[in-house]
C-alpha cells in the first residue's frame, strides 16, 4: 500500500531530511509532501530544492518564505530579511530558475481525508476563499492568543509554520514543526494513522523569533510526546 508522508519545516536542513527520509524507509511508491518553508535559515538551500525537484511523487506547498521570495523575484516591493536575503545569494545565478519552479506550487493541497497548508485555515472561510496570507502565516485568530484549530471545524489539516517542541495532534489538526532549524527536530507524519517519525537536528542553525514559538497554553497542551516520535 502506497504511503503519504507529510514532513515539517525543513529551512534548509539537507542533513536532517536525508536522516529523516533514511529512519522512514522511502519507498518508490510513497508519496511525499512538504508543508512548505522548504528554505531560508538553514545551510543547504539548493539541495533540498533540487531534492524536492527531482522527486517522483512528491510536491510542497507554499510557505511564508517562499512566498515573500516570490514577491522579491516579482519587484513587488518586499523587503527581505537577512536570511531570506542570504537564501537568495546562495541561490545565485539560479534564483530566478528556482523562483518560475516555486510560482507553481500549490496554496493547499487535499487529500481524501486531510488538508495540507503552510499555516493554517480561517475559521468558517471555504477553502476555495482562504486567503494566502492567512494559509502561510496564520497562528492566532486574535490579541489574545487564541490557536486558529481551537475555533476550525472541518478536514483535519495538516500544518507546519507553528514551532512547538513536540508535534501537534488534535482531531481537526496536526502540527509537525519541531523547529529543526532551531535546533530541535525535524519531524514526519505518516498518513492516515498520525504516526510521527522524527529525527534530531545536527546544530541550530538559527535563533528562534519568540513569535513564532509555541506560547499558547493551548497549543502546548495540544501538543505531545510519544513513543512514535523519536527523540
Amino acid at each position: 500500500m502506497d504511503r503519504i508522508i507529510v514532513i515539517g519545516d525543513v529551512h534548509g536542513c539537507y542533513f536532517e531530511l536525508r536522516a529523516l527520509l533514511e529512519e522512514i524507509g522511502l519507498r518508490p511508491a510513497d508519496r511525499l509532501f512538504f508543508v512548505g518553508d522548504l528554505i531560508t535559515k538553514g545551510p543547504a538551500h539548493r539541495e533540498v530544492l533540487d531534492f524536492v525537484r527531482t522527486t517522483r511523487h512528491c510536491a510542497s506547498v507554499l510557505g511564508n518564505h517562499e512566498l515573500t521570495l516570490l514577491r522579491f523575484w516579482k519587484d513587488q516591493g518586499v523587503t527581505l530579511n537577512r536570511a531570506q536575503s542570504q537564501t537568495v545569494a546562495a541561490l545565485g545565478d539560479r534564483f530566478g530558475r528556482y523562483m518560475e519552479w516555486i510560482a507553481a506550487f500549490p496554496r493547499l493541497i487535499e487529500l481524501n481525508d486531510f488538508v495540507i497548508v503552510h499555516a493554517g485555515l480561517r475559521p468558517g472561510v471555504a477553502l476555495e476563499k482562504q486567503k494566502i496570507d492567512d494559509l502561510t502565516q496564520l497562528r492566532s485568530l486574535d490579541e489574545s492568543g487564541v490557536p486558529w484549530f481551537d475555533r476550525y471545524e472541518g478536514k483535519a489539516v495538516v500544518f507546519g509554520h507553528w514551532v512547538c517542541e513536540t508535534p501537534i495532534l488534535r482531531k481537526n489538526a496536526v502540527g509537525i514543526d519541531t523547529g529543526c532549524v532551531y535546533g530541535n527536530s525535524l519531524t514526519a507524519v505518516l498518513l492516515p494513522e498520525r504516526r510521527f517519525v522524527s529525527v534530531p537536528a545536527v546544530k541550530a542553525y538559527s535563533r528562534k523569533e519568540e513569535r513564532s514559538a509555541c506560547q499558547h497554553e493551548n497549543v502546548r497542551q495540544a501538543s505531545l510526546s510519544r513513543s512514535s516520535l523519536h527523540s
